[in-house]
């Protein structure tokens, strides 16, 4: 054993050596693995450090855009409102405008009935204070007022009063104007029958009076005048006794204010429907005198004459 006790000595040292060659190897292999594991932890945080700051930017665009959104739903949302708003402000102010006028014109016509009401009541006092025939005055004017502004009541009032004072005083009037036209003082004729017409008289008595107003305004030349009574009485009474009468007095008139047309009709209708009148020759001369446009011309014809037999009562003349 003694002999054997070196070699063991350097197999021991030798597995030794060995194991130290092995474990240094083993450290520089372990050194190195570090060192690339120390490597490739930096090259990781590198990456990592970058893929946080391109987190951090793409969180801010994201707030950023999603900011916007909000600005741009808000500014939406306020301009929508806005609108609204502004219709709605326009729609009340067209409200407030017509309910402005409905008010405007409520008051006027409120206005307008109380100027009427006011009217009325200076009429019927008129029609019952007035002494004599100056109540006419009130039926005159009564003519002109605007009835459609009163109340059923105060119309009622008033048109019986007028209807009374008619029945009282229109009478006379119609027989002072008939009195006058068988005078013939044509202008107090014309004055008389004039304002008996403006107190509006039952239709009869209205025909009356246009027939001897028409003829005093023909026989005082009027002609202009006398158109419309005429025309009155021959359109409302075609039954009446002096309807050719008037009819010539209406031809002669439209002849000397040079409504030839209107003649020739107003002639026609004479010759036509009157056949045994005392003036059929006159409607023919002037049927004639229409078909023969070059003859000579005529003076112009003095107004007729009244019939000879002239109606003097009311009514008679139809």
């Amino acid at each position: 054993m003694p002999q054997d006790t070196p070699i063991d000595l350097n197999k021991s040292l030798e597995e030794i050596r060995r194991e130290v060659v092995e474990a240094r190897n083993m450290t520089i292999k372990t050194d190195n693995a570090l060192k690339s594991l120390h490597a490739e932890l930096k090259v990781v945080s590198n990456q990592q450090a970058d893929f946080q700051k391109r987190t951090w930017f793409s969180t801010g665009a994201a707030y950023l855009g999603f900011l916007g959104v909000c600005v741009a739903g808000a500014v939406a949302l306020s301009g929508a409102r806005a609108a609204s708003a502004t219709d709605q402000k326009q729609r009340l102010e067209a409200q407030v405008g017509e309910l402005t006028a409905q008010l405007d014109k409520q008051k006027a016509e409120a206005a307008a009935v109380e100027k009427a009401e006011k009217a009325a009541a200076d009429v019927y006092k008129m029609m019952t204070t007035l002494p004599g025939e100056e109540r006419l005055k009130g039926v005159e004017a009564l003519a002109k007022l605007d009835l459609t502004r009163l109340s059923p009541l105060t119309q009622k009032a008033l048109q019986d009063r007028a209807t009374l004072l008619r029945k009282e005083v229109g009478a006379s009037v119609l027989e002072r104007g008939k009195a006058a036209f068988r005078r013939s003082d044509w202008p107090e004729t014309i004055e008389q029958l004039g304002r008996f017409l403006a107190m509006n008289p039952a239709e009869e008595d209205a025909l009356d009076a246009s027939f001897f107003l028409g003829n005093a305004y023909f026989q005082s030349r009027k002609y202009d005048e006398a158109l419309k009574p005429l025309t009155r009485f021959v359109e409302g009474d075609k039954k009446a006794r002096t309807r050719d009468f008037a009819l010539i007095m209406l031809m002669q008139s439209n002849d000397m204010l040079g409504n030839k047309d209107k003649a020739v009709e107003y002639a026609k209708e004479g010759w036509q429907t009157y056949p045994a009148s005392e003036f059929r020759m006159q409607f023919i001369n002037r049927l004639q005198r229409a078909t023969q446009p070059a003859a000579t011309p005529q003076a112009p014809a003095a107004p007729v004459a009244p019939p000879a037999a002239q109606p003097a009562t009311p009514g008679q003349a139809r």
